[in-house]
């Protein structure tokens, strides 16, 4: 495709300038809808805005599809070497791109929403747009002044320094599309509930209009968390599918509040009773996703995931979140006393609400976990992590609590409320036996040599070396056998090594009958021949992600029947 380099870059800064300018505007618009309303909504502006944000989108892709390693952030995170696939979802691979999908994210939902506003009234739909406008005009003035993806380099280097090899995994096709639509979607859900105040919508018809796009916004989070654990799994090689890291934490807090956010909606749906709780929890959820973009790339907590960035973006990060924050909880303060009239409808059950305010509760817990080493390290106190153990020992009560409040309260609920709830009892279960019936052995192997671990026989067979796209890598072929004559599984972990970057990582490789896995990872090579080996059987993980599956399905009927109510 000649000549396209000659464009592409600055054809994307120009969508994100113009895309700027049409936030401002739809900003704008709608204060002014919301002051005066007057004729009809329209949806022109917004989904021109998502048309332009998608057009800056398609040309980081190219850029990246067709190696164009004058912009810097292609030459950062791709390499001619590197599968089309990965080179692709590098646009959300990196610090510039991952914002930028963001910001389609919100705009996609503002752009859904103003079409099916179009020929309603104007004026809560006008401020629910100029709202989320404001974190657009926020976000993409960031983009474009700091983190400005399309920026170019002269001289054009022949290749590119490769994306991470940790990315390089297909969870990485997904995994960030489903996390920043549902971000994206709980601000939006705040937005609207703001809105809703400003404008004393009846909290019952709020209520009806906030909930779908919460359960929406929450399942997608769910999903996009269990392909994580999924991810955590099967490549950083330690057996495990939660390390409680910073970044990880970062997606389980909007996570737990969302669960909050949900049951008090519906509360708040059936009698409008909870209406103000409703209203900040789903408010405080959105404030969460802010809080987990600047852990993730302001570079103030070790992490396996986050974008290592200096401070001259962190910090700027940080008054973005400072300011959004403070905004928005005055916004509430200043509207929260429309909802004063007593609610008509019979008060919630006190395991329903109990069990709400012990998500919140835990979600306290989480957040403080989190935050403790950036409090310890700004006052003086030096590099500091807080780590599973912790975590582990002070949210089981909350954890066991929890599980009682949540059969109590589904003595009366509808079949999509059991299914979700058994969902959270399946990757309890998961939970419980992935941690207490899970064995190890670390040991050197040579070709030939065994070991036997839980009743199994793992053999290493042989080795063999492989070249494969950008790296290279060394196999080991480790034989599975139970009671010495049953085959149960081959396992292949490999050492990779990527030239271009000149790092070294272990792959590990995994079976499975649904109930038990069987995982090997390959560590050094001490000496020739002779290699550092971790085995693990592991029993009930699968269920984690199976319980994950159920809620995912519980939710999606219950937003089915209610939409058919």
């Amino acid at each position: 495709m000649p000549g396209v380099g000659s464009w592409l870059a600055e054809g994307g800064y120009l969508c994100l300038l113009l895309g700027l300018a049409l936030s401002v505007v739809i900003l704008f618009d709608g204060l002014r809808q919301y002051w005066r309303p007057r004729g009809a909504a329209r949806a022109g502006s917004s989904i021109a805005l998502a048309l332009l944000l998608s057009g800056a989108m398609l040309i980081l892709l190219l850029a990246l599809a067709l190696n164009d390693f004058s912009l810097h952030y292609v030459m950062s995170h791709s390499n001619s070497a590197l599968a089309l696939p990965f080179r692709l979802a590098a646009a959300w691979g990196g610090h510039e791109g991952s914002l930028m999908l963001w910001s389609l994210s919100l705009a996609v939902w503002q752009a859904i929403a103003a079409w099916r506003w179009r020929g309603k009234g104007l004026r809560r739909k006008g401020l629910t747009l100029a709202l989320g406008s404001i974190i657009q005009v926020a976000l993409l003035l960031f983009i474009v002044t700091l983190s400005d993806p399309f920026a170019r380099q002269f001289p054009a280097p022949l290749d590119g320094r490769d994306l991470n090899p940790m990315l390089q995994h297909p969870a990485l096709l997904m995994h960030p599309p489903l996390l920043y639509l549902s971000y994206a979607g709980f601000l939006f859900s705040a937005a609207q509930l703001l809105a809703g105040l400003f404008c004393q919508t009846a909290p019952v018809a709020l209520a009806r209009l906030c909930l779908r796009n919460v359960a929406i916004s929450w399942s997608l989070l769910t999903a996009g968390m269990i392909l994580g654990s999924w991810w955590a799994w099967s490549e950083l090689g330690w057996g495990g599918w939660w390390f409680w890291d910073p970044v990880e934490n970062a997606s389980l807090l909007p996570w737990l509040t969302g669960i909050a956010s949900l049951h008090a909606l519906v509360v708040m749906r059936r009698s409008g009773h909870l209406s103000r709780s409703a209203t900040l929890l789903v408010l405080a959820t959105g404030l969460l996703t802010l809080l987990g973009t600047f852990i993730v790339r302001s570079g103030i907590l070790m992490s396996v995931h986050a974008f290592a960035l200096d401070e001259m973006r962190g910090l700027p990060l940080l008054a973005l979140f400072a300011l959004l924050s403070l905004g928005a909880l005055s916004a509430f303060a200043v509207s929260a006393w429309r909802y004063r009239r007593m609610p008509d409808g019979p008060a919630p059950s006190v395991w329903l609400v109990g069990g709400l305010w012990l998500f919140v509760a835990s979600a306290l817990v989480v957040l403080i976990g989190t935050l403790f080493p950036i409090l310890y390290r700004l006052t003086g106190g030096g590099q500091i992590s807080v780590g599973a153990p912790w975590f582990n020992l002070v949210l089981l009560p909350f954890a066991l609590v929890g599980i009682a409040l949540m059969l109590a309260a589904s003595r009366r609920g509808r079949w999509p409320t059991w299914l979700a709830h058994s969902g959270v009892l399946v990757c309890a279960a998961g939970i419980a036996s992935a941690a207490l019936l899970k064995q190890e052995v670390s040991i050197l192997l040579m070709p030939g040599e065994s070991v036997t671990l839980a009743g199994y026989r793992f053999t290493l067979q042989e080795t063999r070396l492989l070249a494969a796209g950008n790296y290279s890598a060394e196999q080991l072929t480790i034989g599975v056998w139970r009671d010495d004559t049953v085959p149960i599984a081959t396992l292949r972990p490999e050492r990779r090594f990527y030239s271009v970057r000149g790092q070294q990582m272990f792959e590990p490789d995994t079976a499975t009958n649904g109930w038990r896995d069987w995982y090997a990872l390959v560590g050094e090579k001490p000496a020739p021949g002779r290699y550092a080996v971790r085995l693990y059987v592991q029993s009930g993980v699968r269920l984690v992600w199976g319980g994950g599956v159920l809620m995912l399905l519980g939710a999606a009927f219950s937003g089915a029947g209610r939409k058919r109510q």
